[in-house]
């Protein structure tokens, strides 16, 4: 009888199985061009499932970002994380590698925020031979045990374990995504080839839903606060060597920032200096510039500067919006700022002169604080 049962079930799943798939190949022919219809059904391959299945996840989330209006260095943080939750790896990292400026963590997993991700970033921009392999070949390159890989040169770091993938816009590397394990594995060959389709896709979502090549290829713009670079400062000096017109320059640091990033964290830290950053940019006009020196220190530059609209007034309203206390991952920051300011051209011929005069004025607030 028990027999008789199981022979009826494993029937009846024949039959279902059976008549899902002749239904499934009825629609498949019905979305295909009359021209391109296949001459008969056949079932997708794994691969082409789980390839299909990685590209409308990456849509999806990209879709969701939208939807939330999601800062665009967030969306991408979201999207890459796809791979290291499909890879079920122990830590992972993003390090933007711009060939002609200072190399830096833009993301990373919370177990990694103990670390001084700045000076591991120096180190391997100076030493990293595994990275610069990536770099040097544009494609993903694993290593097994990094115990016994002459290329692997890191300090502080727990990986036995790492593949390094080269995240790329417009055929041009913008970083380097770093996926750890703190134990020995093994990517497999069908692994590394759904990696590559992955990367296809990355590239897809970042260039037409995002527009994010405009973003991270920008020699001009910081890619985590979206303030304008030290090297978009330099040349803007060059540019108004010989400008006349009357300006105010404004040099500010962060107070004690550090301590947000030692007691809270990295990420914390650098979500509160785009928030902090981007009330500055609201506090002053449109056509005022604000260009991140390194690190916490921005310089702002005033045009026009009338009587009307004293740098006073101006400096007064960015302390007010930098001091309004903000609330990142449920932890309430609050911050200060030091302030030095230079009048072109009464205090200084020019900007470059007045960015040094600013400067020591800022130290020397700092002190008093």
């Amino acid at each position: 009888m028990v027999y008789i049962i199981i022979s009826i079930v494993l029937l009846l799943i024949l039959v279902y199985v059976f008549y899902t798939g002749i239904k499934t190949a009825i629609y498949v022919r019905r979305i295909v061009n009359e021209k391109d219809k296949p001459p008969a059904f056949t079932p997708p391959s794994p691969k082409k499932v789980i390839k299909e299945r990685f590209k409308s996840s990456l849509f999806e989330t990209a879709i969701t970002c939208l939807e939330n209006e999601v800062e665009k260095d967030c969306a991408f943080e979201d999207i890459i994380k796809k791979l290291t939750l499909f890879l079920k790896a122990d830590s992972w990292s993003f390090l933007i590698t711009p060939p002609d400026d200072v190399w830096r963590f833009l993301f990373w997993s919370k177990n990694l925020d103990f670390l001084p991700l700045e000076e591991v970033a120096s180190e391997i921009q100076i030493n990293g031979e595994h990275i610069k392999k990536v770099l040097d070949t544009k494609k993903i390159f694993f290593i097994k045990d990094t115990k016994k890989n002459s290329l692997w040169n890191q300090k502080h770091s727990l990986s036995k374990s790492w593949l390094g993938i080269p995240i790329m816009v417009k055929n041009e590397i913008i970083g380097v995504l770093n996926v750890d394990w703190f134990q020995q594995v093994k990517v497999s060959p069908f692994e590394k080839e759904l990696i590559n389709y992955f990367l296809e896709d990355v590239d897809r979502v970042l260039k037409t839903v995002f527009s994010l090549n405009e973003l991270f290829l920008s020699s001009d713009l910081d890619i985590l606060t979206q303030a304008y670079n030290r090297k978009a400062l330099e040349k803007y000096i060059s540019q108004h060597k010989s400008d006349s017109s009357k300006k105010a320059v404004i040099f500010l640091d962060y107070d004690n920032f550090k301590k947000i990033n030692d007691n809270f964290g990295h990420t914390v830290g650098d979500q509160a200096l785009k928030v902090l950053t981007k009330r500055i940019q609201n506090s002053i006009k449109s056509d005022d510039l604000i260009f991140r020196y390194g690190g916490d220190e921005f310089v702002i530059i005033i045009n026009e500067i009338t009587e009307n609209n004293s740098i006073d007034i101006i400096i007064q309203r960015i302390k007010s919006t930098v001091k309004t206390p903000i609330t990142i991952k449920d932890t309430l920051i609050i911050s200060s700022i030091s302030i030095g300011y230079c009048l072109v051209p009464q205090e200084a011929p020019d900007i470059e002169k007045a960015i040094e005069i600013a400067d020591k004025k800022m130290y020397l607030q700092k002190e008093i604080h």
